[in-house]
Parts: structure tokens; C-alpha cells; sequence
């Protein structure tokens, strides 16, 4: 016990001489200009060229150094807009602090406008983990909406109505800024309507997600990143677009006032479509062919606003704070105008006319609030992460039946009241072990609730007195809740295979609650996520990645509402509360290789889902076709996506990409199997005639994609853009024509069922002009750092409503 207390005081002596001999290094940053503090830059301290400590200047920007042993340092500055500076031989002697003085530093204002001009930042990049498109250097989507930006991306398929698919898959996350949002949760094409293309940045598409990742998007990530200018003082822009089938005026504001930072945008729109279709039928029942030809006009409008307001504050060299809320509302109507005739061995059995107006209205809001906590030690950091979001809807519609007179026989009207609310706390850590490898460690809880309450009426024999009918009404209560935990450790040495691994457990809880009569259940279930991602620079800008991940896919609102829309009476649809996440299985391998002006990347993806949800058609006896999803099937895809971009000269880029891929769909409890080699072809080519001109040539084809029961119609569309800066660079004047050649895009859908056969023939009016106008105002300095923010990259988005 002596020798112990002996040897403790020894230690603590020697503690005591050290702590004695330490001491602090202290500077101040200025701008050589305007003889004004650099506000958080970061100052790191080396010893022999190795970085000892790194921290971050504060508001004043003041820097200090404690507990420096005696020795000789180099102490270097670096910060965006600045020319990094070193300042070398920095001395501390024993117990004796360091002041350095004033650091002036220099800014870099005229070298990052000559790296502008010379060295524009590519269309397409492929980055270790992801695709980028950098969306703000596309002159073709200017007047548009979110889903202009999605056609251009390789890997995306968007149809003429708005649905998404990320290599044949539907089964997709999209976030706005690294968050989830309800507007994506009712409907991502309704959601992809409802953002102007302006006030995009980039796009990021993620298809092996780590497990720092929700479970959820089997098929992958889409992050659309909105502008955001973070420099020191005030900016904006305005943009009022015109076009023949959309107005999409918008604007944006930005102001940096010391350590806080507001900005705003807001954008309104309303548009008009018009569509013909053609429906043929066949089906089977006692032994009887009947056939139904059906043909609608279709005309469509809406209203949508969208506006978002964040706001920043660094409190301190260490401590960041935000807050944001996203607010969006809209409304669209559609109006048929239907005959349908239905016969069987030549005798008509049945003909009317329906005249039908169906009508959504949404609104909606999300909140955040992010914290974090920044650390002396470079690149580690805590951070806390709120988010709320809600939104309601209501959809109704109204149905007239007319006979060969023109008379009314029948009416009919609905009305769907919905609810969706969503809450999520995320903790995230992040911890460097060494310069080439960190940990990362997290925890996430998303709170969940939905509300559906539906009611039908109907009015008989040219009556205008409405009866309820209970048999069809019901108010659904449907709660959902995720708990998760994940753990990353990642390693990138420069000369080697560089590593990621990780893991993730999430539990989901389930009650859903029916007052009909039906009996509520409830569902509890694990999944405990892996995925592993290798990666490796090769000599000659060559980079190959090799990848698994397993995701799951959880089924939203629109897949769960069991409301039975029968809007047309021959043609009904509605969501399945009992549906079941579905869990994909994901091999990925990336190769890139950049040669001069030419960058080129191939991939090659292989993709099992179990458990698919799919949507199942049936036709009963009185040739009414219902659609249900159901997890009835396997999906299976493998195939290749390549891309490449290159400069023919200085003023001429182009962009091409081809994805390739055979899907396999098996339903071993329908017997049926369908399956068949997709693909799709994008083309971008941009010439800059220079003094501020520019023209673009854009166009893609979708070919035929499968489905369990049939397939849906390959098209094609093609647009063309001129545009001019104006003002000094301040404006821009465009004008853009899409498929001038064609007045409508048609397609071909094929469906088979057990008793039916059907074939359906769609017409969309996509021809028409846009003219895009741009000012932007202001004036900014330096930038700030970027945070953190929260996203629920979870669950799988529904279709657009048209």
C-alpha cells in the first residue's frame, strides 16, 4: 500500500510539472481589405508537418490554443474565399503563452472567378458514394418543375404523369434537403409539381446507402438539394416563368447579419393538361366473352405554392443552431368526359356517358430544428436533430350517368378527409480515430399517424336527393413507430482499399384501428440492416467501387388507405392497410475513369425484393377491374448503367447515359411470372456561343417496363433551349419549345389477368413553349459553414393523383 502512495504522488508530481510547463497560443484573424474579423475559420496547429490540434476561430475571430507543449509549431489558416496562410517557427517556452498577433488574411475573390470561367463544374460528377447533378448549371429546366430535373438524371425513369422509378424500381425515397417532407409523403409526383426547377441545386442519387441510412428506398436515395446562399449579406433573385401549360413564378432572399443567416423562397404555380384515352377490354365469366371499349377525355388543371424560411445561428466557434419550416399547399381538378359501351356476341348489353369532376386540396407544413456541437479535435461532432411535419387532405368527386338521351340516371359523390403527422429525433456522433478513419454512431425515433375518414352517396333513378351509403364509409387510425441504432466505421487510405462498414437495427411497432366493425391490429417486427462498401483509386483518375447493402420498404399512406376510390365505376382502386414492408437484397459495382475532357462511368447492379408489393388487378363478374396492392411477388433486376460527359471542343458538352437492365417479377401464389430486358437513353448537348449565349439539346426514351400483369408503353420526348445573360450578368432571358415536332407523346399499356385481357391507349398534349426570365440582386462576402439536417429516407412513396 506504501509503495502504491508513493508511486501515485510520484505520478501526481510529474503531472504537476507538465501541466505547469504547457501553455496557450492565441492569434487573431482579420480581413487584409476591410480590416474586419474572419469569423470561424479554421486554424489548425502542426508540429513537423503533422496537424497536433485543429479548432475553429470564433465571431470575433479570436483563436486559442490551450495546453500546447514547449516545442516549435506551424499554425495554418484556411477558410472558403481566402488564400490559405501558414505561419511558420511559432515558439512556446515552458509556462509561457503565446500571443501572435493579427493574421491578415487575403481574399481569393479573383481566383475563384478565373476558376469559374475555365473549369465550370460538370453537369453529371460521380462521387465515392453517389451521382450528383448539378441541376443549377442546366439551362433546359428553367421554368419547370422538380420533375423536368428528374428526366435528366441516367439512372431516373419519370413517365408522362410524374411516377418515378430509380433503375426500374418505384420503390424510392426522395428527401428535400436531407429531410423528409409530408409533401413527399402523400404523392411524390404531386410532390415533384409542386418545387420550381430554379430553386434546385443538385440532385443526389444514392443506391447503396450505408446503414448511417434509414432501411428504407430498396431501391435507393434521391437528396434534392435547394439553393441556398450562404454568404455574408443580402441576395435574392426573382424569376417570373411563363410557359403554354405552366406559369412558375418564384423568387428567394438571403441575409447574413454577423453569426445568423436568413433565408426565404416561395413559388407559385398553376398549370393545365390535357389526355385522351382508349381502354379495350375482354373478359370472361360463365363461359361468356364480353368486351368493353371505353374512351375519356381528360382535362386537368391546379394551383400550387411552396415556400420555405431557415434560419442559422452560430452561436459560437463550437455550437450551431437552425430552424426551418417548409409550408406548401394546391389544388387540382380533373374533368372527364367518358363513353363506355360494353357488349358480348354482338348484342350491346351496356352503354352511358359519365361526367365526372374529381378534385384534391392539400396542405401541409414541416418544422426542424437542428443543434450542433462542433470540437477542437478536426471533423468531430454531435448532433441533435428535430423534425415535425403534418399535412391534410381532402379529395371528393362527383359522377353523373347520362343514357343515350342525355339524361341523368344516376349520381354519385364521394369525399375523403386525411390526416398524416409525422415526429423525429435523431442524435447523430461522428468521431475521427485517425486522418484516413472514423466512427459513426446514431439513434433515430419517427413517430407516425394517419387518419382516412371516406364517405360515399348516391342518388338513384334522376334523383338529386343523396342517400349515404355505410357500407362503403369507414374512418381508418392507422400509428406507426420506428426505433433505430446504427454503428459506421469507415477507413480511406490513400494507396489502398479504402473501407465502410456498418450496421443498423431498426424495430417498427404498428396499431391500426377501423370503425366499421373490422377488428384492429396491431404488428411488432426487427430487421437488423448490414452493408459493406469497398472502394479504391486506381492510377490514371481511375476509381473502382464495390458494394452490398439490404434495405427494407415500408408502405405509406397512399399504399395503406384503404378508401376505395370508384370515381369510375368500372375502374375502382384502393390501398391495403395489411400490406407488409417489403426487404431487398442490393450488389452494386462502380467503375470511373476520367480522360481529358471525357469522364466516363459504368455500373453494375443486381437487385432481389421479397416480398414486393405490387399492384394486383381483378375483374368480377360485372366487369368491374379493382386494383389492390398486394405483397404477392419477387422482384428481381440486373443490369448496367453508363455515362459519360465530354467536351468535343471548348464551347460543345455532351452528356449520354444508357441504362440497361433485365427485371424478372414472380408471384408464385398468382402463378405468374413476367419478365423482360428495359432500358433507357439520355442525351444533353449544350453549346455556348459565348457573350453570355447558350443553346441545349435535350431528349431521352423510356422503353416498355414490366409489371406482374403486363407492361407499360415505351415513349420518348425531346426539348430545345436558347438563353441569354443579360444585365451584366445579373439576368437571364430563355426561351424553350418541348417536342415541337409532335403535338402529343402516346403510349401502349398491356394488362393480363386470370379471366381478362385489356389494352390501353394514352394520348398526353405535351407541345408548348416556355420563356424564362431571372434577376438576381445583391451583394455577398464570405460563406459559412455548412450543418447537418435530419432525413427519413423510410418509407415507399405512392403515385401522383391525375
Amino acid at each position: 500500500m506504501k509503495s502504491f502512495l508513493l508511486a501515485l504522488l510520484a505520478f501526481a508530481s510529474s503531472l504537476g510539472i507538465v501541466l505547469a510547463q504547457q501553455a496557450k497560443i492565441a492569434g487573431l484573424l482579420l480581413d487584409s481589405t476591410a480590416n474586419k474579423p474572419v469569423e470561424f475559420a479554421t486554424v489548425a496547429l502542426l508540429k513537423e508537418g503533422k496537424v497536433i490540434e485543429g479548432i475553429t476561430a470564433d465571431a470575433k475571430g479570436q483563436f486559442t490554443f490551450s495546453k500546447v507543449n514547449p516545442g516549435e509549431y506551424a499554425v495554418q489558416i484556411s477558410f472558403v474565399g481566402y488564400t490559405p496562410k501558414t505561419v511558420e517557427k511559432v515558439t512556446v517556452l515552458a509556462g509561457q503563452d503565446t500571443e501572435i498577433g493579427v493574421i491578415k488574411l487575403s481574399q481569393a475573390v479573383q481566383k475563384l472567378a478565373e476558376v469559374t470561367v475555365t473549369e465550370q463544374k460538370a453537369l453529371f460528377e460521380e462521387k465515392s458514394d453517389r451521382m450528383v447533378y448539378n441541376a443549377e448549371k442546366d439551362i433546359s429546366i428553367k421554368g419547370g418543375d422538380a420533375t423536368d430535373v428528374l428526366k435528366k438524371i441516367p439512372s431516373i425513369a419519370v413517365d408522362i404523369e410524374g411516377n418515378v422509378q430509380l433503375r426500374g424500381s418505384s420503390n424510392i425515397k426522395v428527401l428535400i434537403n436531407n429531410k423528409p417532407s409530408s409533401i413527399v409523403a402523400r404523392s411524390i409526383s404531386d410532390a415533384l409539381k409542386q418545387i420550381p426547377a430554379d430553386i434546385i441545386k443538385q440532385v443526389e442519387v444514392i443506391t447503396s446507402p450505408s446503414a448511417k441510412y434509414d432501411a428504407e428506398g430498396t431501391a435507393g436515395i434521391i437528396n434534392i438539394i435547394t439553393k441556398k446562399n450562404s454568404l455574408q449579406g443580402t441576395s435574392g433573385s426573382i424569376s417570373p416563368n411563363f410557359g403554354q401549360w405552366n406559369n412558375w413564378p418564384n423568387a428567394s432572399i438571403n441575409h447574413r447579419m454577423k453569426s445568423i443567416t436568413i433565408s426565404a423562397n416561395g413559388g407559385y404555380s398553376n398549370w393545365r393538361n390535357k389526355r385522351y384515352m382508349q381502354l379495350l377490354r375482354s373478359f370472361t365469366s360463365e363461359g361468356v366473352v364480353t368486351d368493353q371499349n371505353q374512351t375519356q377525355w381528360i382535362l386537368g388543371s391546379g394551383k400550387n405554392f411552396y415556400g420555405t424560411l431557415n434560419v442559422d445561428w452560430d452561436i459560437d466557434s463550437l455550437n450551431r443552431l437552425g430552424a426551418g419550416l417548409n409550408y406548401y399547399d394546391g389544388a387540382n381538378t380533373n374533368r372527364f368526359d367518358i363513353n363506355f359501351e360494353e357488349s358480348s356476341q354482338g348484342t350491346v348489353n351496356q352503354y352511358f356517358r359519365r361526367d365526372m369532376s374529381r378534385t384534391y386540396d392539400w396542405a401541409g407544413a414541416t418544422i426542424n430544428l437542428d443543434y450542433t456541437r462542433l470540437f477542437k479535435k478536426p471533423k468531430k461532432e454531435l448532433t441533435f436533430l428535430m423534425l415535425y411535419s403534418f399535412e391534410g387532405e381532402d379529395s371528393d368527386y362527383w359522377s353523373n350517368l347520362l343514357n343515350r338521351a342525355s339524361s341523368v340516371y344516376y349520381r354519385e359523390k364521394s369525399y375523403n378527409i386525411s390526416n398524416n403527422k409525422e415526429g423525429t429525433l435523431q442524435l447523430d456522433f461522428s468521431n475521427p480515430l485517425d486522418s484516413i478513419s472514423k466512427l459513426e454512431l446514431g439513434s433515430k425515433l419517427i413517430f407516425r399517424q394517419i387518419l382516412s375518414d371516406y364517405r360515399i352517396a348516391n342518388a338513384v333513378d334522376g334523383s338529386t336527393n343523396f342517400t349515404d351509403v355505410p357500407s362503403l364509409a369507414n374512418v381508418f387510425d392507422y400509428g406507426q413507430q420506428v426505433a433505430s441504432v446504427y454503428a459506421v466505421y469507415s477507413r480511406s487510405p490513400k494507396k489502398n482499399w479504402g473501407v465502410n462498414l456498418g450496421a443498423r437495427y431498426e424495430h417498427t411497432f404498428i396499431q391500426a384501428n377501423f370503425l366499421n366493425g373490422t377488428s384492429p391490429f396491431s404488428n411488432t417486427y426487427g430487421n437488423l440492416i448490414p452493408s459493406v462498401s469497398l472502394s479504391r483509386s486506381l492510377k490514371k483518375d481511375r476509381q473502382v467501387r464495390l458494394s452490398y447493402s439490404q434495405r427494407i420498404q415500408r408502405p405509406q399512406f397512399y399504399y395503406l388507405n384503404p378508401y376505395v376510390n370508384q370515381s369510375d365505376s368500372k375502374n375502382v382502386y384502393g390501398g391495403n392497410p395489411y400490406l407488409k414492408p417489403e426487404l431487398t437484397h442490393s450488389v452494386e459495382a462502380n467503375y470511373s475513369i476520367a480522360i481529358k475532357q471525357t469522364n466516363i462511368n459504368a455500373s453494375f447492379f443486381l437487385r432481389q425484393t421479397n416480398n414486393a408489393i405490387e399492384s394486383i388487378s381483378t375483374v368480377n363478374s360485372e366487369g368491374v377491374l379493382m386494383q389492390i396492392f398486394q405483397n404477392v411477388a419477387q422482384n428481381s433486376a440486373y443490369g448496367v448503367n453508363l455515362s459519360a460527359n465530354t467536351k468535343i471542343i471548348k464551347q460543345w458538352s455532351v452528356n449520354g447515359s444508357l441504362n440497361l437492365f433485365y427485371n424478372i417479377l414472380e408471384s408464385a401464389e398468382l402463378k405468374t411470372r413476367n419478365e423482360d430486358w428495359m432500358y433507357r437513353i439520355n442525351l444533353n448537348s449544350t453549346i455556348d456561343f459565348g457573350k453570355g449565349f447558350k443553346a441545349q439539346l435535350f431528349g431521352f426514351y423510356n422503353s416498355a417496363r414490366v409489371n406482374l400483369q403486363g407492361k407499360y408503353g415505351g415513349f420518348g420526348y425531346y426539348n430545345m433551349v436558347l438563353q441569354k445573360e443579360v444585365m451584366k450578368k445579373k439576368g437571364t432571358i430563355g426561351f424553350g419549345y418541348d417536342i415541337p415536332f409532335n403535338e402529343t407523346i402516346s403510349w401502349r399499356n398491356d394488362y393480363v389477368g386470370p379471366n381478362f385481357v385489356q389494352t390501353q391507349y394514352v394520348s398526353m398534349y405535351r407541345r408548348g413553349w416556355r420563356l424564362n426570365l431571372k434577376y438576381e440582386f445583391g451583394k455577398m462576402n464570405k460563406p459559412q459553414r455548412q450543418k447537418k439536417q435530419i432525413s427519413n429516407d423510410d418509407k415507399k412513396a405512392g403515385e401522383g393523383n391525375n
